[in-house]
């Protein structure tokens, strides 16, 4: 008996060889082509569904099974399943589908009207390297999931278990899209869909960025600080009261910007450090330049640690808004939570955690390192609070620094994406071909 590929499936006797073997499955360059195509299908949160519909296409071609989850008309998920649900476990590989930001105009306030190239579509090469909006975070991700299903299924090996990739839209942090006439298009609405709708893995593994082995993450509370004041015309600030809201707004925006240091080291505890953040703002009509609001509000942005719930979080701020109060009179000052999330923490000893950081000292041929504490989020939460046990892994550094610096998601190296393929490959391998009992034990 031999798999699609001629391999005597007898010859793959042990997890070491049908590693090797699933290993040997990996191409580079098929990586890198599936993630620049993935990258030039736009998948804005909320409009998801092409990319699902044409990963899906792409790996029920190479004999997967593999199944479009709609939400609404362009919403969707992508399950693909190998294995079957035996004695063995269920693990989940999770990647998001879903950009952070629109190409285009509606997004312009954050990217740009002439974006950099990583905020941009379609995508190009620099060198090995894929450039585009979302080439590393998400596509790459979903890429290394597919990659890893389909390597194993190559292979055939023989599994114990069953392996599901869920590729999920609706995993950015936003509360809306002109895209979309639902409010609930993002937080995490596609795990959540995927887990009522089917899937309920003993396990799962979530890709997102960082190379190192994550169990817990942040929750946020995201609040809006409206700040009063009185309506104005410049040509009569001198003649009577002058109260400028945007201008207090601005006061007030930056005492809290000097507070969040502090409140990431009253917060921070093992592998989180939660930040914060003034993230938008808005007062008065822009048509209407020669007269300031009677108000301007702002957005904050908290992380939250697992170890803190929302409503500490929220005492804490107010604490703040009370002092900002009392040394400016003058103006009102109110705040109020929109929406929030609790942090989530999954035990460090649990066998998913302890068999990816196996699999990851394996690839890189010393000791586990963990990282600088982190304060991104993922639906790592959503897992964790419908108790499954997550652990979170993302792709290696690039041996070349990418062309720009801080913050972007859209530089993917195909050579890092193959060194994640192969952690996964082991982890999946390591865990599938295992019944429950022995990876409990």
């Amino acid at each position: 008996m031999t798999n699609d590929r001629g391999v005597p499936i007898k010859a793959l006797d042990s997890r070491a060889n049908w590693a090797k073997a699933a290993r040997a499955a990996i191409d580079e360059s098929e990586l890198a082509e599936l993630c620049m195509a993935a990258t030039d299908i736009p998948s804005p949160t909320g409009a998801e569904r092409e990319l699902a519909e044409t990963l899906g296409h792409w790996m029920r071609g190479a004999g997967l099974d593999s199944k479009v989850q709609l939400i609404d008309e362009r919403q969707a998920n992508l399950v693909t399943r190998v294995g079957t649900n035996g004695p063995g476990v269920q693990l989940l590989l999770l990647a998001p589908l879903d950009t952070a930001f629109i190409p285009g105009p509606e997004d312009a306030a954050w990217i740009g009207e002439l974006p950099r190239p990583d905020f941009a579509l379609p995508s190009c090469r620099d060198g090995d390297r894929i450039i585009g909006l979302g080439a590393e975070n998400p596509k790459a991700f979903a890429v290394c999931a597919l990659a890893t299903a389909l390597a194993v299924h190559r292979v055939g090996i023989p599994l114990a278990g069953e392996l599901v990739v869920g590729l999920v839209g609706g995993s950015m942090p936003t509360l809306g899209s002109p895209l979309s006439s639902r409010r609930n298009i993002g937080l995490g609405v596609g795990t959540a869909f995927l887990l009522d709708h089917g899937v309920q893995p003993d396990a799962a593994i979530v890709l997102k960025p960082g190379y190192h082995v994550v169990h817990e993450e942040v929750g946020f509370a995201w609040f809006r600080v409206t700040v009063g004041g009185s309506v104005g015309y410049t040509g009569s600030r001198h003649k009577g009261e002058y109260r400028n809201a945007v201008v207090a707004a601005a006061r007030v925006a930056s005492a809290l910007e000097d507070w969040f240091a502090e409140y990431t080291a009253r917060n921070s505890s093992g592998q989180v450090a939660p930040q914060g953040a003034v993230t938008a703002i808005h007062g008065g009509d822009q048509s209407k330049p020669a007269f300031n609001p009677a108000s301007c509000e702002f957005m904050v942005d908290l992380r939250v640690s697992p170890r803190t719930s929302l409503a500490d979080v929220t005492a804490q701020l107010t604490e703040v808004i009370t002092v900002l109060r009392a040394s400016q009179p003058d103006v009102s000052i109110d705040l109020e939570l929109l929406a929030g999330q609790p942090g989530t923490s999954t035990p460090s000893d649990s066998w998913v955690v302890r068999r990816l950081t196996s699999a990851w000292e394996d690839v890189e041929g010393r000791p586990h390192q963990s990282g600088l504490p982190g304060s991104g989020m993922s639906d790592g939460g959503v897992l964790r609070r419908s108790g499954v046990p997550t652990a979170r892994i993302g792709l290696p550094p690039p041996v070349e620094p990418g062309p720009y610096q801080g913050f972007s998601m859209g530089v993917a190296d195909p050579a890092g994406m193959s060194r994640l393929v192969d952690l996964l490959i082991r982890t999946v391998i390591d865990v599938t071909t295992r019944t429950r009992k022995e990876l409990e034990d």
